[in-house]
């Protein structure tokens, strides 16, 4: 099974996007912020959900080039939502982890005729204040040159303590082999997170939805996350001993959210 590479060339923007499995429903997978360009990461992705895809076929976003210095959250949405009609993809199941759990958030809100199912991991429809100045100051820390400085502190901001001890040289390499361009992308998406404010919109959110998250979570507690399920009326899934990125850390996750677009 292959990874097809492709683009949804739009009016104001192109839609970069991988797609992979062989299944008659459409998965919309919506990921978080990483330092690298997303289409480097498509056959680990597809080796990760590879038993998902004789029922689903799989379409990975990356966010829209060109990416303005104050794009948001809610115009990635309506670029994805331009993208995926352009495809012809429509009653899908998303799966939106962290910032792209935001977008999902608002895709779900604006087009709910494109949402079969939503699943929200890791995220919510806003950032605390603490992690919001832990995300301001990594992004000065990327700014003025500080790689490793800034990497080491998102790491351990996203990655559970026993992950993050493990793997430690690996991510810390992944993040600091990035381009000039990646890095100014990462920041730019940073600054997206930092400006966004979803809260009126989950009440438009209409369609099946399960929230998931880490009961350590440092970026999203796991009280706004069960505040999020709450104002959405859906159920939430918390897994103690995970932080942020329970989503890598804990195969049972997409387990269980596949379970749940099964239903």
């Amino acid at each position: 099974m292959c990874v097809s590479i492709s683009s949804v060339k739009l009016p104001s923007a192109e839609m970069p996007y991988f797609s992979f499995g062989s299944g008659e429903n459409a998965l919309v997978m919506l990921p978080g912020v990483f330092t690298k360009n997303l289409m480097t990461l498509s056959e680990a992705v597809k080796l990760a959900f590879s038993e998902f895809t004789k029922d689903y076929t799989f379409y990975v976003f990356e966010r829209q080039v060109p990416l303005s210095e104050n794009c948001t959250i809610e115009q990635t949405a309506e670029l994805t939502a331009d993208a995926l009609d352009a495809l012809g993809v429509e009653n899908a199941c998303v799966y939106g982890v962290s910032t792209g759990g935001m977008i999902a958030q608002s895709l779900a809100a604006q087009r709910g005729d494109l949402v079969q199912k939503l699943a929200l991991i890791s995220t919510a429809p806003y950032i605390e204040q603490d992690a919001a100045k832990a995300m301001g100051e990594i992004g000065e820390l990327f700014k003025n040159g500080e790689t490793e400085s800034a990497a080491k502190m998102f790491a351990k901001l996203v990655y559970s303590r026993d992950f993050y001890g493990k793997y430690e040289k690996a991510i810390i390499d992944a993040v600091c082999g990035a381009t000039d361009q990646e890095m100014q992308r990462f920041i730019r998406l940073t600054g997206a997170i930092l400006r966004f404010d979803g809260r009126s919109a989950l009440e438009k959110i209409k369609c099946p939805s399960v929230v998931v998250g880490g009961a350590q979570d440092m970026i999203f507690s796991q009280q706004i996350i069960k505040d999020t399920a709450r104002i959405i009326g859906c159920p939430v899934m918390i897994y103690d001993g995970y932080g942020h990125a329970v989503y890598d850390e804990l195969p049972q996750v997409k387990k269980d959210v596949f379970a749940f677009f099964s239903e």
